[in-house]
């Protein structure tokens, strides 16, 4: 329903292009798209797969290089089956990501079908927000930023922060009228997390490291 009400927005933004846009040459362009978000690794078995919008700016440095800055919000949340030894446990990962990308276009200009590379450092604010624990008081997984004890009836409360990162990936574009382009794109964003350290390691416990790695699956349009 959400990606739906995307395409439909997306649409009616689209329909008023050719009478606000500027000729095929013009050096900017915007970008607005959203789609699923795929984990990958050891994350991926604490979190379902995400969804969340995405948008962008990019300056052409000549026709076939731009830069592109990025901004784009994801939201994960966890499966209803998920258990911790014994109790009820709720929680959401959160990420929004600044990104400075640059873009290769491997087609020549005129052509009707773009397809495009990408890749960049970017920033990454991550949080993994707890809203329902109800258990035998211990808590210990680096993805959810947290290992310790707990009191056996809380919210826990929100935990993360920002940390580094890259993503690679490619697209393609197909020309809608002389100045939009509907896009597919999907990057692999790889982001350093720190190691969480266990509260109590003399009783089991076990700390590690919040690296995350993500498979966007972006639809968009491109003006």
């Amino acid at each position: 329903m959400r990606i739906v009400k995307f395409v439909l927005f997306s649409a009616a933004l689209l329909a008023v292009a050719p009478a606000t846009g500027a000729a095929q040459d013009r050096p900017l362009h915007f970008n607005i798209g959203g789609g699923p978000t795929f984990i990958m690794g050891d994350l991926s078995e604490r979190f379902e797969t995400g969804w969340g919008p995405a948008l962008g700016i990019t300056f052409d440095v000549n026709e076939r290089v731009g830069v592109q800055f990025e901004y784009a919000y994801r939201w994960f949340g966890i499966p209803d089956e998920t258990d911790i030894a014994i109790g009820r446990f709720s929680a959401n990962h959160q990420t929004h990501e600044l990104s400075l990308n640059m873009i290769a276009n491997l087609t020549q200009p005129d052509s009707p079908v773009r397809f495009y590379v990408a890749a960049g450092p970017g920033f990454y604010n991550r949080k993994v927000e707890i809203t329902e624990y109800v258990g035998n008081g211990v808590i210990c997984d680096p993805y959810y930023y947290i290992c310790g004890t707990y009191p056996i009836d809380a919210v826990v409360g929100s935990r993360g922060g920002w940390d580094f990162g890259f993503n690679v990936g490619a697209g393609v574009g197909f020309g809608l009228g002389e100045s939009a382009e509907f896009f597919v794109e999907s990057k692999y964003h790889h982001v350093f997390g720190p190691d969480i350290a266990a509260e109590n390691p003399a009783v089991g416990q076990q700390g590690g490291s919040t690296t995350g790695k993500y498979m966007p699956l972006t639809f968009g349009f491109r003006f």
